[in-house]
């Protein structure tokens, strides 16, 4: 590849042109570089536990400031990226992320003075999203759209899991703060990662048309008649995923009987198979169902609500080779589901639009995955697993099903096919 991606002309409209390609191994370089940094914060919270002699609640704040901060800051940099181009935003935020690791590394002998460096963590890694997926939709034909975000979003499970081996390694052989400042290095590279190598694409609407306000935004993009029932089965499915990733393991211990070690073990079989969920699932949308990504993104939904109801429903003494299918189908189906409904928000966004429609949903899917989790245990603790369960599960199906039996492509499907 030559040391940029070079746009003397307008983005191609062939789909065998291999500057796509180029485009779609910088944008996953990018985002597994934000992952492995965002991600590495929640790795790090026992690591901070014990250096500050904090509880694990305290020490839990890390991960609430980033997430709420992300949430705060993420449609202001979405328009952001519509008014200066995301070259330029992702780039610059992600120095910002390697600044706060690298202050966290260097500064922070305090517990208060390692929740700023994060808190500014959170506010600039939330432009890595909607950066990333609006250069795949300003790059790719339509027919090459969801391969390309599937392989985008598989780069959070990979970073997540490249951080998993490397930074607790780090953090015990060398201490926390080296592990921080490897977290700064990697985005630096994921910097000049995007900075260095990628240009704008040349669609000239994209370039001039003002970002709408956040008002007339809603207005504009409510008018197509998919984007309110996709918006609110992404909503459940936010919730879904993580409140699953938060408590599968405890039930699987306690309600299956398995034990920590071996509840912890299976479950990484379904966030492995969330990587070529991600990939796969999109890749058969686009080339079985055409013009149908909602539909798609509803059958994979209630596909995963299933799963979840057999894992519910399994008797405690249940053998690990039962539950282990299960929690693969829930892992290519209950993780594998994003890319699905990224590339339908995005594509209902107008175009000087795309990054500010994707952080305004992202925003609304992030505050339901901070709240999820902790409804769920209070439902445990108040009720029990199955009530717990069924408040989960339920509103997956309600918003899925109408997704599912949908046959007639959307407004946004039949422009961009």
């Amino acid at each position: 590849m030559s040391s940029q991606i070079s746009l003397s002309s307008p983005p191609p409209t062939s789909e065998t042109d291999p500057r796509i390609w180029a485009v779609l191994a910088v944008a996953v370089g990018t985002q597994t570089a934000g992952s492995f940094v965002s991600q590495g914060i929640y790795i790090l919270v026992p690591f901070w536990r014990e250096a500050f002699g904090v509880s694990l609640a305290s020490a839990s704040l890390a991960v609430t400031v980033m997430n709420g901060v992300q949430i705060a800051t993420m449609f202001m940099l979405g328009r952001a990226i519509d008014i200066h181009g995301e070259r330029r935003i992702v780039g610059i935020a992600m120095l910002g992320m390697a600044i706060a690791m690298a202050c966290a590394a260097a500064f922070a002998d305090s517990l208060p003075a390692l929740l700023v460096c994060i808190a500014f963590l959170g506010g600039t890694y939330a432009a890595v999203q909607p950066g990333g997926t609006r250069a795949i939709m300003r790059w790719f034909p339509p027919a090459k759209r969801g391969i390309a975000t599937g392989f985008r979003q598989a780069a959070v499970p990979f970073g997540t899991m490249i951080a998993a081996a490397l930074l607790p390694f780090m953090a015990v052989r060398y201490g926390w703060h080296a592990a921080a400042w490897l977290c700064a290095g990697v985005s630096i590279v994921g910097a000049a990662l995007f900075w260095g190598l990628y240009r704008e694409g040349g669609d000239l609407a994209a370039k001039t048309e003002r970002p709408l306000s956040l008002g007339k935004l809603v207005r504009i993009v409510g008018q197509d008649r998919s984007f309110w029932p996709v918006l609110r089965l992404g909503i459940a499915m936010s919730a879904f995923q993580f409140t699953l990733t938060a408590h599968a393991i405890g039930f699987m211990a306690d309600g299956l009987g398995l034990g920590l070690f071996a509840a912890s073990s299976m479950f990484a079989a379904t966030q492995l198979a969330g990587i070529p969920g991600r990939i796969l699932l999109p890749w058969l949308s686009d080339r079985f169902r055409p013009g149908l990504r909602g539909q798609s993104f509803g059958l994979v939904s209630v596909i995963a609500a299933g799963a979840a109801t057999i894992l519910a429903l399994l008797p405690i003494g249940t053998p690990p080779l039962v539950i282990l299918p299960v929690l693969v189908i829930l892992g290519i189906f209950g993780i594998g589901w994003f890319p699905l409904y990224l590339l339908q928000i995005a594509e209902s966004a107008p175009k000087g639009s795309i990054a500010s429609t994707i952080a305004f949903a992202s925003t609304i899917c992030l505050a339901v995955m901070a709240i999820g989790p902790y409804i769920f245990g209070l439902l445990v603790d108040s009720f029990g697993y199955g009530a717990a369960w069924s408040v989960l599960i339920l509103p997956v199906v309600v918003t899925a099903l109408p997704l599912a039996i949908s046959l007639r492509p959307s407004r946004t499907q039949i422009s961009s096919s």
